[in-house]
């Protein structure tokens, strides 16, 4: 279900100083799939926090829970690590529904082996599997249970890291917080589509864009601020309409504001570049 309602993802006060890392805290309201009010709170970082399990919000399916238990039992898991949006609302935001598994190693040689013994797990369960695609960095498939079904992705990432992967509740490694936004930056960088769009937009909502900009090009040498300007215009071709867009959000928002952002970012971009 949608949410309705009008407005912004709840903004958040920032603590002084760069911050290191966040782990949100959202209180869920009664009913089934209702708003989400999101707070994100500092936390450490260090050796001190990696002996620490990240907690979810109860955002996961059960066919979500059950694949990630499964994949949490191969061996060389822990050389993966859950990302992309489903990871940013489980265990960071809050702030929508997900329906894939991104799970990312910056191993090489490891996502052949570890999608065949994936499989044959998930199927040993009576599990439906479909293979889509195989290839030696990326492999993708459809799982399916009854009327519930999802996509499951294990690619070869960028070994380049900020932080370390943060072990979850889920028993399976997590993108930490700083990777991942400067990885859903890039992903709307790159491809421009609305369920990253929203992403963006509710990190930006606890914090400004300058930073991750900077952490942005270290990470990706390639990043352009000139073609992030062009990806943050295509958000004027998004409907205005919440119930157009292919998200399903917990927390209120509005597309218009999202787009007069996105605009007003691509201009201060542009303006920038144009003094340089």
């Amino acid at each position: 279900m949608r949410s309705s309602a009008a407005g912004i993802c709840a903004r958040s006060s920032r603590t002084a100083g760069r911050p290191i890392f966040r782990r949100s805290t959202c209180l869920k309201f009664s009913g089934n799939w209702t708003r989400y009010n999101c707070r994100l709170r500092s936390t450490r970082s260090g050796s001190a926090f990696l002996n620490t399990v990240l907690k979810g919000k109860g955002i996961l399916s059960a066919l979500q829970k059950d694949t990630l238990a499964q994949f949490a039992q191969l061996a060389d898991q822990d050389q993966f690590y859950l990302t992309g949006g489903t990871a940013l609302a489980e265990y960071y935001l809050g702030h929508r529904l997900s329906f894939d598994l991104d799970l990312f190693t910056g191993q090489a040689g490891l996502v052949l082996p570890m999608s065949f013994q994936f499989e044959q797990r998930l199927a040993a369960l009576g599990l439906t599997v479909t293979v889509t695609r195989r290839f030696a960095s990326y492999a993708e498939f459809v799982v399916a249970r009854g009327q519930s079904s999802l996509k499951v992705d294990l690619a070869l990432d960028s070994p380049f890291r900020f932080e370390a992967p943060i072990l979850s509740e889920h028993g399976v490694r997590v993108n930490d917080f700083q990777d991942l936004k400067i990885d859903k930056l890039l992903t709307y960088y790159g491809r421009a589509e609305p369920r990253d769009a929203v992403d963006v937009h509710c990190l930006l909502q606890h914090e400004p864009i300058e930073p991750l900009l900077e952490l942005a090009a270290k990470k990706d040498p390639g990043f352009d601020l000139y073609w992030l300007a062009v990806a943050l215009n295509r958000a004027a071709d998004f409907p205005d309409e919440p119930e157009r867009w292919p998200v399903m959000m917990l927390v209120p928002w509005d597309p218009k504001q999202l787009k007069a952002t996105f605009q007003r970012l691509a201009l201060n971009l542009m303006d920038q570049l144009t003094k340089n």
